[in-house]
């Protein structure tokens, strides 16, 4: 293995590790807490647009999170 190779392969590691970490993210509790919305969350108690707006606004903020982001 070159050391071209290597740190190629330790760059791309890195972004792993990254997109592994942000997953957490991505979970429903910590999206609707971003937003405030935990407490109807943990209720059932989210209109529509509530419910939608989290999964809106990750899908135009960080473009990785989902395949449809990652056609626009």
């Amino acid at each position: 293995m070159t050391y071209t190779v290597h740190r190629d392969t330790q760059a791309t590691l890195q972004i792993l590790d990254r997109v592994e970490l942000d997953a957490e993210d991505f979970k429903d509790e910590n999206l609707y807490k971003r937003f405030g919305l935990e407490e109807e969350y943990a209720c059932h108690d989210l209109t529509m647009w509530q419910k939608y707006r989290p999964k809106v606004w990750s899908l135009f903020e960080v473009p990785s999170s989902s395949s449809g982001a990652k056609v626009s």
